[in-house]
């Protein structure tokens, strides 16, 4: 009996081997399925002799050892069973890989999907691993690039549809990506954009000036991140800031053009300023009292016109070059009745408001008074005009639409708590925007006449005193008030973009464009705060 028990062994343990080896080989997965060691026990007393006639073994041991005996069944059965289990495993993998490798690539695909669904994360770690050294083993260096795969003009729309700061990212992901996002036609797109574009049609053109090359090609990318760069310092409030000392009283009005600073004081004076050096240039005196209101425009020769409470409106001619500079006044309008407290100026053609309530219309080129429009009941504080329409606003609390050509009065506007101390308009925008003595600025609509947003300091972070100055362009409007402040807001929403504070007392009057605001104050001062990058 031993020595059948000893051969039967012996044939175990070889097939145990042989299982083993072949799993092993062609298969490797030993951690999943241990494998099952048959080595003999050295006590032959503790082996166990299978009977083949009957259901049950019988343990050739002393009653004393039960415990034991029972023990080495219950092991020697569980390790026959896991042999079976493995040999069976191992048979149906192999017919599983035979089958998978007669599939095609579309059937293998759909196969591997459904796999994948039933795993969890203890197959999708090994996956991981076993994986790693294959990923696009036998695809194209560029195959995960998207670009590289599409026609370049639809890169090129996709790029398109970009912001720059995306735009600009995207530039860094390797050399094809690079040399897509430098196309000069993407950052050309960017910056004659609405949003980033100049509103002053005479600065956009000459900044593309500068930036063209020898070659005449603009350099799109450098012209857009300048725009970028200075919308960013407007929007954050950055800039460099000049103040320019001389007036003795008040600064009442001010205007600039590419070189210099004009401004009007109530001592009756007018000073020029050289933008770049603080210095004073001029000074004109003509006025017998306090200037109120400046206009200046031209390039080689500057047309100055001005007005005051000494009723009068002057038109002057300012030279200025490096070695000298003269001026002289070519033109006195006389008419108003009382101070001219505000005017407006296109070609030739004036419009200005007096305290004498009322509005006027002049030829600058022979001092004639076209028409005067009279429909106030109190001052006129502030003007604006296009080819259609004039705009005023007055003591009287209200902005009133006048119809350019007959001089109708189209609309009167009402809900100031105080005097409409300035306004703007603009007629593409279908929007007039004023300022007020009740610390309010207020959004209408031309067209109706409906009052669409109010600004004030409670909800909207709005001034603490009375507005003086107020100035718009396409996208921001800027503001002055007694409380010291310059305020720019966003034309479309009303939101606050920045406040400036440098003013030692009440902000009077202002003028601005794409890279400056230029500034003046009841402290005497007048300031000039450059955002450009």
């Amino acid at each position: 009996m031993r020595a059948s028990l000893s051969k039967s062994d012996n044939a175990l343990s070889s097939l145990t081997s042989v299982i083993n080896s072949r799993f092993k080989r062609h298969h490797s997965i030993d951690d999943d399925y241990p494998v099952i060691s048959s080595s003999s026990s050295s006590n032959d007393e503790k082996k166990i002799h299978v009977d083949t006639h009957s259901d049950h073994r019988v343990p050739l041991i002393n009653d004393d050892d039960n415990n034991n005996t029972a023990a080495t069944t219950t092991t020697t059965t569980t390790n026959q069973q896991m042999i079976f289990q493995k040999s069976l495993f191992s048979s149906e993998l192999m017919k599983v890989v035979e089958w998978f490798n007669q599939l095609n690539d579309r059937q293998k695909e759909t196969l591997l999907r459904e796999i994948l669904n039933s795993c969890s994360s203890p197959q999708w770690h090994i996956l991981s691993l076993l994986t790693t050294d294959n990923w696009h083993r036998d695809c194209p260096s560029d195959c995960s690039d998207p670009l590289a795969q599409l026609p370049f003009d639809i890169s090129f729309y996709i790029l398109s549809l970009l912001d720059p700061v995306s735009l600009a990212r995207c530039s860094r992901v390797n050399k094809l990506w690079y040399y897509l996002c430098s196309h000069p036609e993407l950052w050309h797109q960017l910056a004659k954009h609405k949003k980033w574009s100049f509103s002053s049609h005479l600065l956009d053109q000459q900044q593309i000036e500068f930036h063209t090359n020898e070659q005449r090609q603009a350099q799109w990318k450098q012209i857009f991140i300048e725009r970028y760069r200075l919308r960013s310092r407007w929007l954050n409030g950055r800039c460099d800031v000049k103040t320019f000392h001389g007036h003795v009283e008040g600064v009442s009005c001010v205007q600039f053009d590419s070189q210099t600073i004009i401004s009007g004081c109530t001592d009756g004076t007018i000073k020029v300023w050289d933008m770049n050096t603080t210095n004073e240039i001029i000074t004109l005196v003509g006025h017998s009292r306090s200037v109120r209101c400046l206009h200046v425009d031209g390039i080689n020769e500057v047309r100055l016109v001005s007005g005051s409470n000494d009723r009068s409106i002057k038109v002057w001619s300012i030279s200025i070059n490096q070695t000298w500079s003269k001026c002289a006044c070519k033109l006195t309008l006389l008419g108003h009745t009382d101070t001219v407290r505000c005017l407006v100026v296109r070609d030739d053609i004036c419009v200005s408001g007096s305290h004498d309530h009322s509005v006027k219309v002049w030829n600058l080129t022979n001092g004639s008074c076209l028409q005067t429009l009279v429909d106030h009941t109190d001052k006129v504080l502030c003007v604006q005009f296009n080819w259609q329409y004039i705009v005023s606003g007055s003591t009287d609390k209200t902005i009133k639409i006048w119809h350019y050509s007959d001089g109708s009065c189209l609309r009167t506007l009402s809900a100031h708590n105080g005097s409409v101390t300035c306004l703007y308009f603009d007629q593409e925008q279908d929007l007039i925007v004023s300022g007020s003595l009740d610390y309010d600025i207020r959004f209408w609509q031309l067209s109706t006449g409906d009052c669409c947003q109010k600004i004030d300091w409670i909800s909207k972070e709005g001034h603490r005193g009375v507005i003086r100055a107020l100035k718009a362009d396409s996208w921001r409007v800027v503001s002055g008030a007694d409380d010291k402040t310059i305020k720019v807001w966003d034309i479309r929403t009303g939101v606050r973009l920045c406040t400036l504070k440098n003013h030692t007392d009440g902000v009077t009057c202002l003028s601005f464009n794409d890279y400056m605001i230029v500034s003046g104050s009841f402290d005497g001062s007048v300031k000039l705060w450059n955002f450009r990058p």
